[in-house]
């Protein structure tokens, strides 16, 4: 558990990033070029970890958009809602946070967050709910986003036809601690007058409303929540049509896939925790990229992990596995140029370079600044004559006997890993996480339909090759098998021609760009 001091001291600058932004987040892609948008991750760490390691960290050249529900339910809320405000605290300008109706004191007191805070922070628990409580309040409503064909409206949960965005892109949004408890009126009294009711009201809609679930017109009252509407199509175009939207992004409901389409498709909800609470959903994320008309869906499951039955180490290692990944992964693109300065280094050929000197070296060829000193427990052997550096490369085979064929396959394995995942989800065309056989067969003929329009491949060989992809020949490849396949094809064609059946030579330059 992060101590109080630092949790106080993230909340404090977080709170007063948000305290200088408007009402809803103004997003560009002509300067961000794309952008991730994330639903409800309902303090689940292992799937915002997945988020991230899958996907890379919030940069300023990597953008995301977190639509609220960050908090409750989950066990590591605290970890979640920290990590976020540290984002928004290295990069202002590419991380943008929208406000969620779980991101209410009152609603936190019920759904899990105020007693993890109790927990967690016994000593102090009051002054850290009290400042989480402000930073709730804090939150953007909504962000609009220019993706340079479309643009789009991202909230937490719908609308209604009371909605007035330019109302709300003026109200004081801090007043709203609580959508159950309404504040008191500026004017003294303890009822709100009827311009603040219309405001709390449009807040509530914004923050709890669903798309109707028998695509009835018009609006009524959400009776499963008790709070904000339902709204059904009709509701949607007219929205969509005042305000010059194409489409409204939102969460707030979980579903089987973790996205869906309604209203004919100009409503797309996304949720991002997996197996929530107990089920089996799959966790889902979107990707959106300048000038494009559709979006990327990316979905995924993280496996339960029981942490009380793991030991402290193992519980380290699981949460800072996406970091170490990263870590790996950059070592293995430079693993020639560090190999060559350990062996510069090492004079009299021993194996054994000092302490010091590795560190210098991590340093130069990596170009971070790590300490080295600390990590290198994790990283490679050491005796009394100092760092035995070509055990950090075995180390780096992962266990795996088969990587050690030839020195340059996890190098190249690692450079296109990003290429590669990209080049899946391609294939993956219902974004099941999986590649079917008529998704591998579909693909393969178009890459392999020769220049006089027929066919390049038979089917006989289309079979084979998917199965032999589908290594736990469960009739699928999964993104292991895929990539594992891809090395397997770079460490025999290091040795052996491809194996190839009636192809043309361009067919042949065709395959070859896919097996990098």
């Amino acid at each position: 558990v992060l101590h109080e001091k630092y949790v106080c001291h993230i909340v404090h600058q977080a709170r007063a990033i948000l305290k200088t932004l408007p009402n809803y987040n103004r997003i560009d892609l002509s300067t961000l070029h794309h952008i991730y948008i994330i639903g409800d991750l309902h303090g689940q760490l292992a799937d915002l970890l997945h988020i991230f390691n899958a996907n890379g960290l919030p940069a300023i050249d990597n953008p995301y958009i977190f639509n609220g529900d960050f908090v409750d339910r989950g066990r590591n809320s605290v970890e979640v809602i920290l990590l976020l405000m540290i984002a928004l605290i290295l990069y202002p300008s590419s991380v943008f946070l929208n406000r969620g109706n779980h991101e209410d004191i009152m609603v936190a007191a019920q759904y899990g967050f105020q007693d993890e805070v109790n927990r967690k922070y016994r000593t102090c628990k009051t002054p850290l709910l009290d400042l989480f409580k402000d930073i709730f309040s804090w939150l953007p409503l909504y962000s609009s986003v220019h993706t340079g064909k479309s643009k789009l409206i991202i909230i937490h949960g719908g609308i209604s036809d009371c909605i007035n965005l330019e109302k709300i892109n003026s109200l004081q949004r801090n007043r709203y601690v609580s959508m159950e408890v309404p504040p008191e009126s500026k004017s003294g009294g303890k009822r709100l007058t009827a311009d603040e009711d219309d405001e709390y009201c449009q807040i509530q809609d914004l923050l709890w409303s669903d798309p109707d679930p028998h695509s009835r017109r018009g609006c009524r009252h959400n009776n499963e929540r008790n709070i904000g509407c339902f709204f059904g199509p009709n509701i949607t175009e007219q929205f969509l049509n005042k305000y010059n939207y194409s489409m409204i992004i939102r969460s707030h409901q979980v579903k089987q896939k973790g996205y869906e389409y309604t209203h004919n498709e100009k409503v797309l909800t996304v949720f991002s925790a997996s197996n929530y609470c107990g089920g089996l959903n799959w966790g889902a994320i979107i990707r959106w990229d300048y000038n494009e008309q559709e979006p990327w869906l990316i979905s995924y499951k993280t496996e339960l992990v029981e942490m009380k039955t793991l030991s402290f180490n193992k519980q380290i290692t699981l949460f800072e596995d996406p970091a170490y990944q990263s870590l790996l992964e950059r070592i293995m693109t430079n693993k020639s140029s560090l190999q060559k300065e350990f062996e510069k280094r090492d004079r009299y050929q021993t194996n054994h370079i000092p302490l010091k000197v590795w560190s210098e070296i991590m340093t130069n060829v990596l170009r971070i600044d790590l300490p080295w000193l600390t990590l290198r427990s994790k990283l490679v052997h050491e005796d009394k004559q100092g760092i035995l550096y070509n055990t950090m490369f075995d180390e780096y085979a992962l266990d795996n006997t088969k990587f050690h064929s030839n020195s340059g396959i996890m190098e190249d394995l690692y450079m296109w890993k990003d290429l590669l995942i990209r080049l899946f989800n391609l294939i993956d065309q219902d974004h099941s996480g999986f590649i079917s056989p008529n998704e591998f067969s579909d693909v393969l003929k178009l890459l392999l339909y020769d220049e006089n329009n027929t066919d390049g491949i038979n089917e006989a060989y289309i079979e084979e090759l998917s199965s032999a992809m589908d290594l736990d020949k469960n009739g699928r490849i999964d993104i292991n098998e895929f990539l594992e396949s891809f090395r397997i094809a770079n460490v025999k064609n290091s040795g052996k021609p491809n194996y190839q059946t009636n192809q043309s030579e361009s067919s042949n330059k065709k395959v070859q760009n896919t097996n990098f």
